[in-house]
């Protein structure tokens, strides 16, 4: 099978509603979405028009407001042995979704770093937590690899950064710090949700 021809992702009618103090207002109707393994798509809308909820519906993170309607999210994977396997994101509970699926499977960027980022805990280890958690990695090896990360994405001294803390950070640098994280367990599918959005053009 062509690299080309391997679907990853298929996201077929998806219907998502909230629940909010207005009454239910309905987010997204009848989204498609196929991705193939090495191929990039673009999901491009309007502000509000459900781009970052039909992510977070792919990644099993939605609010807990949030009533799926319709539809079907399934995602393949490959385990370590090599072998594939084809899950249906909205029939797991977000604690079996959170230990194979988040962050080691699929990987999102998110659009406010600053959201995403623990303020209590120092960039370095935030970085090193996917891996230490989901595959076991030694600490000392981590750590190399986070701080090969910093490197690739372009945030200069980055074992003295490894040290700092979100706040101590410019804008730009704690997207770049996001992105490292995003990339840290080499996940099958990446998300970006305005990725660029908060760097300089530098």
């Amino acid at each position: 099978m062509a690299k080309h021809d391997e679907k990853i992702l298929e996201i077929k009618n998806l219907d998502i509603s909230f629940k909010t103090t207005a009454g239910m207002v309905h987010a997204i109707r009848g989204v498609d979405i196929d991705l193939y393994k090495g191929e990039t798509v673009a999901v491009v809308g309007e502000s509000g028009s459900g781009k970052s909820v039909t992510m977070k519906a792919a990644m099993g993170i939605l609010a807990k407001n949030a009533t799926v309607n319709a539809g079907s999210i399934r995602f393949t994977y490959t385990h370590e042995d090599g072998q594939k396997e084809t899950v249906e994101i909205l029939d797991k509970d977000k604690k079996w979704i959170r230990t194979h699926i988040n962050g080691k499977r699929i990987s999102m960027v998110f659009q406010d770093p600053m959201t995403s980022l623990d303020p209590t805990m120092n960039i370095g280890k935030q970085i090193m937590e996917g891996m230490i958690w989901h595959y076991k990695v030694k600490k000392e090896d981590a750590y190399k690899r986070a701080v090969e990360l910093l490197r690739e994405v372009g945030i200069e001294e980055p074992e003295k950064r490894m040290k700092n803390y979100p706040h101590q950070l410019s804008g730009g640098m704690r997207q770049r710090v996001v992105i490292a994280i995003a990339l840290a367990c080499d996940p099958d599918l990446l998300i970006c949700d305005e990725p660029t959005t908060a760097l300089d053009v530098t």
